[in-house]
């Protein structure tokens, strides 16, 4: 039982790598974009969770969250486009988190890398807050993040608060930009507030980031 087990654990390891691999080729001919989700699912009575689902493969796929969080504003709007984008990320981020845990990556990994070591165990003893600041770590990719955070002791109810708190304002902005985005298509402007708000977003996650290492 022990030896189907880790045979399981190597060939789901082996179908996201895989699947990597995959997305970011999509990601370099441009099949994976805002407006190509948009016009795949968009139609569908299911496209929330159809959303929610790309959500999750995203995360095991490292796909960059970003461009999600915008489709989620060119389908839905800015208000329902935000909760479902917050919904997928979290979902996400606990498929991501779990999978890690499941395959036992981390236990190699600490034992190999005691530098990594030490950034874990300052992370445990933040809780919470140590999540969401990883979270608002400007340029971070959600997945990595999600990787990083498996290899610590912390538990759900940490991860799931601190990464819905550091995720929200990031995703909240990516989903304003989407909104604006299908505003200008549409006719109605709204583009440049959107830039000008994720710039804003940027430089507060950057100050944020800075004020943390100050104090630690």
């Amino acid at each position: 039982m022990r030896r189907f087990g880790g045979s399981l654990r190597i060939a789901a390891g082996i179908l996201v790598a895989g699947g990597i691999v995959m997305a970011w080729l999509a990601i370099r001919r441009g099949f994976i974009d805002p407006p190509a989700i948009q016009a795949a699912i968009a139609g569908s009575s299911f496209a929330p969770l159809i959303f929610i689902l790309l959500q999750i493969l995203a995360s095991l796929f490292f796909v960059p969250r970003t461009v999600l969080g915008i489709a989620a504003g060119l389908m839905f709007g800015f208000a329902w486009g935000a909760v479902w984008a917050i919904a997928g990320a979290v979902a996400g981020a606990a498929a991501g988190f779990a999978f890690v845990r499941w395959i036992g990556a981390g236990k190699y990994t600490l034992q190999s890398t005691p530098r990594i070591r030490s950034i874990v165990e300052r992370a445990e003893k933040g809780g919470w807050r140590a999540v969401a600041i990883v979270r608002l770590i400007p340029g971070l990719p959600h997945s990595l993040a999600n990787t990083a955070l498996a290899l610590t002791d912390l538990g759900w109810r940490d991860y799931l608060i601190g990464s819905f708190a550091g995720m929200l304002p990031m995703t909240l902005l990516q989903v304003d930009i989407g909104a604006a985005g299908g505003q200008v298509l549409s006719g109605h402007g709204g583009w440049v507030a959107g830039c000008l708000l994720l710039a804003l977003g940027l430089a507060a996650t950057f100050m944020l980031k800075r004020a943390a290492s100050n104090r630690t």
